[in-house]
């Protein structure tokens, strides 16, 4: 696993590898972002877990769309990453709860769009306003650019 990427912008440059030093100066606030994982297929969750780790990032694990909540609750910026199985369970309208108890709140959905039972999911997702959708195979580089670059914001 390599260092985090974080997008360039000088006429579209290509991702760059990045330390964690370099990353705190794009972050908007003092505190380092939220990583909430709600991620019910455990393969997947215990993944993200130790790539996260590895990679100087303290991520939390919910049991539960309440425990984000509580999680998300008093924090200026959040990334939490949601599966299919969570969705499904608890369904799409949760994410919209998120970004009310985190307002600068990122919502990953991992899902696999190839299965048609995840495709209404999605559409159900992206009209909520998630951050983004990553398909599977999830690679390094994808989750850790979900985490690493926050633009600065005079507003936080």
């Amino acid at each position: 696993m390599g260092l985090p990427l974080t997008p360039e912008f000088s006429g579209g440059a290509p991702l760059r590898p990045q330390s964690r030093m370099d990353i705190k100066e794009h972050l908007p606030i003092k505190e380092q972002p939220a990583v909430v994982i709600l991620v019910l297929h455990e393969p997947l969750r215990k993944s993200l877990v130790d790539l996260l780790q590895e990679n100087g990032f303290a991520p939390r694990v919910a049991a539960n769309p309440q425990e984000v909540i509580r999680l998300l609750r008093k924090k200026k910026c959040a990334t939490v990453f949601v599966d299919y199985e969570a969705l499904k369970m608890y369904h799409p309208g949760t994410c919209a709860k998120f970004k009310v108890a985190c307002q600068y709140c990122r919502i990953i959905l991992l899902c696999d769009k190839s299965q048609e039972s995840h495709r209404k999911i999605i559409r159900d997702a992206m009209e909520i306003g998630i951050y983004a959708c990553l398909l599977p195979p999830y690679e390094d580089w994808e989750i850790l650019s979900m985490v690493s670059y926050y633009p600065r914001r005079r507003s936080l």
